[in-house]
């Protein structure tokens, strides 16, 4: 559903499971809302963005 995420994960050879760790987002949790399932809180898209620091929230949230 996250497309650009999906594509700045793919270039940092991050899987879903290894930006869980990195962020402390549960797993399953982190995949569903990934996939689209339920909603990612502000909180949680901040976390995110530390680790894809030159990309913005818009970008990396686009819903496609």
């Amino acid at each position: 559903m996250f497309s650009n995420l999906n594509a700045e994960m793919a270039r940092n050879k991050l899987t879903i499971k290894a930006l869980a760790e990195k962020t402390g987002i549960n797993y399953e949790s982190l995949k569903n809302k990934m996939s689209g399932a339920t909603e990612f809180k502000r909180s949680e898209m901040l976390l995110i963005k530390k680790e894809f620091p030159t990309c913005s929230l818009d970008y990396l949230f686009e819903a496609n």
